[in-house]
């Protein structure tokens, strides 16, 4: 049972959803548990996952505990895996209330780091049976900021479908923004909340824009900033340039069409956006935060900037937009990159892995590994990354 704080749009929450829907039936029963009502991307989960949704209260909430506990009890999970602070102790309380066997602890970017939370997080990370990262960069953040051994911190690459990105028809997107042949697509995909930073964005583009770069920019996503930064395009003389296109199903289409991808954020777990565009064979330009820096190589699949400098970013920006020969470089090198390391049958084997490996360790659980249906189907457990 996957324990989310709320199975909307997002990248954790997306990964979870393609996770579920992808395990090996025969090895690994899924159920989703999203603590409050889950939006629309319900609707991707596969008919035979379950998902559960409860209506948590803002702040400390223990009714979301005892209704956890109820869950547990009546679906039964061998293994509970949480997600995010947002989860941990809530998550945590319940599944040692109600006995599950094996608890797995993962986190995705963005740590919380006041000093009472850091406490909580260093007692509960020490007594789950996996502790989980989705880059190296996190892992070594989680064990610096909150006092953890690293080497109990595992880390499991977040991957993307190579063929998905491998097959958008850029003429979707770019008929419906009327763009002509020679016109450059700059893309950026992600919530508008403080953390992604497009306030930063926006304002190197309004330094292209002034320098008499010509390009298109077009935003992916939504969130409580848009009103914000719809302010920010009319103040930089972006309109007409900016084009905010919300949510979109047919992502695989909007790479199709760009010629760079960028990413403006403050702070990064592993962003599946870059991985996506790479995939894609898109150039990326982004802050060097998280796990970011660990998907760009620069200069080899993309330029890396630093953080809240519109400067810096405006810079790289120009610097693809005027040079087609190196982003077409980048983008070849960068869907070499995702193929060698970030493919999604990768990321799905390592946790079904992961969770048998936990399973088999368990003593209430190991007698599973003497059916001989069972073992049959075992891997060879695969080394960490």
């Amino acid at each position: 049972m996957h324990v989310v704080p709320r199975l909307w749009r997002g990248g954790m929450e997306h990964n979870v959803v393609k996770l579920v829907n992808a395990t090996d039936r025969r090895r690994i029963v899924n159920s989703i548990c999203s603590c409050m009502p889950a939006d629309n991307l319900k609707t991707l989960l596969t008919e035979d996952v379950p998902l559960f949704e409860f209506a948590r209260r803002d702040g400390n909430d223990p009714g979301i505990v005892r209704e956890i506990v109820r869950l547990i009890k009546r679906v039964r999970p061998d293994i509970v895996h949480s997600h995010t602070w947002g989860t941990l102790c809530e998550a945590f309380l319940a599944a040692r209330l109600a006995r599950v066997p094996v608890l797995v602890h993962g986190e995705h970017g963005t740590m919380n780091l006041r000093p009472r939370n850091k406490i909580v997080q260093r007692v509960l990370w020490k007594r789950v049976d996996r502790l989980l990262s989705v880059s190296s960069s996190l892992a070594d953040t989680m064990s610096q900021y909150i006092g953890i051994d690293r080497s109990l911190i595992r880390v499991i690459y977040n991957g993307v479908k190579i063929e998905r990105f491998m097959s958008g028809n850029p003429r979707i997107v770019r008929d419906e923004l009327k763009l002509g042949e020679d016109e450059v697509l700059i893309v950026t995909v992600g919530r508008m909340e403080p953390v992604k930073d497009h306030a930063t964005l926006l304002a190197a583009a309004g330094q292209l824009h002034r320098a008499g770069v010509t390009f298109r920019l077009v935003i992916v996503g939504e969130g409580t900033l848009r009103p914000e930064l719809e302010g920010a395009v009319s103040r930089e003389g972006l309109r007409g340039m900016v084009h905010f296109l919300g949510h979109r199903n047919d992502i695989e289409h909007v790479l199709a069409a760009a010629d760079i991808f960028v990413l403006s954020s403050r702070s990064e777990g592993l962003p599946n956006g870059i991985m996506e565009a790479m995939a894609a064979g898109i150039a990326v330009v982004s802050t060097a935060v998280g796990g970011a820096a660990e998907l760009v190589v620069n200069e080899r699949t993309g330029l890396l900037v630093p953080a809240q400098s519109p400067d810096a970013l405006a810079t790289a920006l120009e610097r693809l937009v005027r040079d087609g020969a190196t982003r077409r470089m980048f983008g070849n090198a960068g869907r070499d990159r995702t193929l060698e390391k970030f493919t999604f049958a990768r990321m799905v084997d390592q946790y079904e892995d992961l969770y048998l490996a936990a399973a088999r360790e368990c003593s209430r659980l190991s007698g599973l590994f003497r059916d001989p249906d069972v073992a049959g189907i075992e891997r060879e457990a695969k080394p960490s990354c």
